[in-house]
């Protein structure tokens, strides 16, 4: 099924036409102006319940080369150009736009006087009721007619005034379909005109090509009767006809994928910053996956609107999903000295969720390539993790502060995102927790970092998606909503902030392939750091040069690497051994590492980094603790230069054990976090322990978990009291539980 919402229903409607006034005007639309128009309850499209049309938009006769662009009414217009035209021609293109909160769309035209059509292919709608619409499944763009050869029809051209009748159905098309997304090629006109494609019993559902001399493609809908047989009917000179299949809507909406549309944004422009335009018969890898919040899997089709700009010779386009075959089919079709020419293309995608395209001609061009919209697969929630670590972080100092605040953040285990503010480090009991997920669910422990003066929360959606938000303001105890930015990870974010300043996301996906997500503006999107063998969810620890990525393998070693600041990463290293959970580390001066992770007997090892920056052979046992049940947590005491350790027990206690001195290696012997004398039950954790160092005036780090009763645990450590040693000197605190 398409899932909640995107369903395709075939519809007829005229929005706009500026020769005749229907849409309210008249007359050739002049340079820089835009026309706004009522979509919904028009024709054959319904006042409520729909998301997003699929249009036919045509620029006729324009005194001047033009784009146009069709996007919601009241909202910001996009750079992206739905359709480019040239002085005097008569084109169209298809373009997925969202209808604005106003029921109306809006049509800017950037150069020239133009007329405008605008005409309805379908709608997608808003919500899912099971009962109507049909949902999206992408085909390997497959030829299925061509008059040139008598493929699935007869062969010769069709003559100016004529008709042709063809099956689409039968083989990428099933029998049932209730419409096809092909691309049309007219080849061949010695003039311009228009073609339509029209179920066979319903001429009035045609949707159209205007064509210009020699050859046009375009990507558009069809809708389907139940035998499949669609009437090409052609004005103007005779032409060949091609139809290429690029995906079909179902019988109904309980199979397929559903429509996600998004404000078209520009994935790729070759002349930017001096770009270089695309050999002869070159290829361009582009990113769909992991842009604009979309997820990096999951993407049954993206719908693109790709451009061939100012080619130095005839030629095609042909898009498939990166790693798959290259199809034979083209689509955009274009011609030498045209200033530019656009075609909808509705793509699998493939490896890392990108697409490919080549350039099937002998010379140059430059490509745009615009995303409109994305059909998404059905893809099951995660399931939420109970009892999940809680994130601490102590906020920088705001102006005029001697410490900053305590910012908790965790999920609750209803998949609620709550987060707590402390104004005093030495104060536990003012904290008041916060459900900042409004009626979304996250799963696992999210992670928070500093942002500018701020904080940024980021946690896993239960549709894996990573989702972040930020504090009102610093040190504030509000926070603005929470932002989908997309990535389909197989586990929760780790979220550093870089010397220079700039914000990155870690994330690993269900391959175990490392992303990255460096927030430095409006077009971030998710990059790939290529396939590691993860399972995730990562450890970062900030060294002089970046920040030192460790995380469990598939095979159950322990593989490590640096992450630059520019965004570079060094070649992973496996350390080996055989460990489960989330490994933790430290950094001591050199830069240098030790790593500490649970092996599988529920024992503590341990590799510390040589100052050299070699690893030892073997792993190192952490004192003669063996019923470690959770993921460890490990600090550099800030005062006494020594490492401490906590760990969850199969008894559900926190232990934890300190170096005998500094850089010794040496560990003392395990003791229970708790207050001398303290016997009772409320101490016992059920969530692994977070440690975070945070500076008070009584407080040097913390221990931080959730207990069996669904209470908060904190254990601050003064590593300098008069007269004990830091690891005698745990001291429990009770930060007050959610109340709802």
């Amino acid at each position: 099924m398409s899932g909640k919402k995107g369903d395709y229903v075939p519809a007829a409607a005229v929005l706009l036409d500026t020769r005749s006034g229907i849409g309210g005007y008249t007359g050739a639309r002049p340079a820089g102006s835009t026309a706004s128009v009522q979509a919904l309850g028009v024709g054959g499209v319904p006042a409520t319940g729909v998301d997003a049309l699929l249009v036919d938009v045509t620029a006729i006769s324009s005194t001047g080369n033009t784009h146009l662009t069709v996007y919601p009414d009241q909202t910001t217009r996009p750079t992206a150009s739905s359709l480019n035209a040239s002085v005097g021609e008569v084109i169209s293109n298809s373009v997925v736009v969202k209808v604005g909160t106003n029921g109306k769309v809006a049509v800017y035209n950037n150069s020239g006087n133009t007329h405008i059509k605008l005409d309805v292919q379908g709608y997608f709608k808003s919500s899912y009721d099971g009962v109507t619409g049909s949902g999206f499944v992408p085909v390997d763009h497959t030829r299925v007619v061509d008059t040139r050869t008598g493929l699935g029809t007869t062969t010769g051209t069709i003559a100016s005034g004529g008709t042709r009748t063809v099956t689409l159905t039968g083989g990428v098309v099933p029998a049932g379909a209730k419409a096809a997304m092909v691309d049309l090629i007219v080849t061949g006109a010695t003039n311009g005109g228009w073609a339509t494609l029209a179920p066979a019993n319903e001429p009035a559902a045609a949707s159209g090509i205007d064509y210009l001399v020699g050859t046009t493609s375009m990507g558009l809908s069809v809708k389907l009767p139940a035998d499949g047989k669609v009437v090409i009917n052609n004005r103007g000179s005779a032409v060949h006809v091609a139809i290429t299949v690029q995906g079909y809507f179902t019988s109904g909406p309980t199979t397929g994928a559903g429509l996600r549309p998004i404000l078209a944004s520009r994935l790729l422009d070759t002349r930017a910053n001096g770009g270089t335009a695309v050999p002869a018969n070159g290829t361009v890898d582009v990113a769909v996956g992991g842009t604009n919040g979309l997820p990096t899997r999951g993407i049954a089709g993206a719908v693109l609107n790709v451009t061939a700009v100012s080619p130095a010779t005839g030629g095609f386009l042909t898009v498939w999903p990166l790693g798959g075959t290259q199809p034979t089919p083209s689509t955009d079709n274009f011609t030498a000295g045209q200033i530019a020419r656009s075609s909808l293309v509705v793509s699998k995608v493939g490896t890392e969720g990108k697409v490919r395209i080549k350039n099937n001609s002998s010379g140059t061009v430059h490509l745009l390539v615009e995303l409109q919209a994305w059909f998404a697969d059905r893809t099951d929630p995660l399931p939420l993790q109970a009892y999940a670590p809680i994130a601490v972080l102590q906020g920088a100092p705001a102006a005029g502060a001697q410490v900053g605040t305590i910012e908790y953040a965790y999920t609750d285990n209803l998949g609620r995102l709550r987060v707590a503010h402390q104004e005093s480090p030495d104060v536990f009991s003012t904290p008041q927790w916060t459900v900042i997920s409004d009626i979304e669910a996250m799963t696992g422990r999210p992670s928070l970092n500093q942002l500018g003066d701020h904080v940024q929360v980021t946690a896993q959606h239960i549709s894996s998606n990573i989702w972040a938000a930020e504090q009102t303001g610093a040190s504030a105890p509000t926070w603005k909503p929470m932002v989908d930015l997309g990535g389909s990870m197989a586990a929760p974010p780790v979220a550093v902030t870089l010397s220079t300043g700039v914000s990155v996301v870690f994330g690993v996906d269900a391959d175990g392939r490392l992303w990255h997500y460096r927030q430095t503006g409006a077009g971030a999107s998710w990059v790939s750091l290529g396939v590691a063998g993860l399972a995730g969810p990562l450890t970062a620890v900030q060294v002089d040069n970046g920040f030192r990525l460790v995380a469990t393998s598939t095979t159950g070693t322990v593989k490590t690497a640096v992450y630059a600041s520019d965004g570079g990463l060094t070649p992973w290293t496996d350390l080996g051994g055989n460990v489960t959970g989330t490994p933790a580390a430290i950094v001591f001066p050199g830069p240098y590492t030790a790593i500490f992770a649970r092996a599988a007997d529920g024992s503590i090892v341990t590799k510390r980094q040589s100052p050299a920056g070699g690893w030892p052979t073997s792993w190192a046992a952490v004192g003669t603790l063996t019923n470690a049940a959770g993921s460890p947590a490990a600090i550099l005491d800030p005062i006494l230069g020594r490492a401490a350790i906590v760990v969850r027990g199969t008894d559900s206690e926190v232990y934890r054990v300190f170096e005998t001195a500094q850089g010794s290696q040496v560990w003392d012997n395990w003791n229970l976090v708790r207050d001398p004398g303290d016997t009772g039950t409320a101490r016992l954790a059920a969530s692994d322990p977070t440690i975070a160092a945070v500076k008070g005036s009584q407080t040097d780090w913390i221990v931080v978990y959730r207990n069996l009763n669904d209470a908060f645990q904190v254990f601050t450590v003064d590593s300098n009291p008069p007269g004990l040693a830091a690891r005698d000197r745990f001291t429990a605190h009770t930060v007050p539980a959610p109340t709802d």
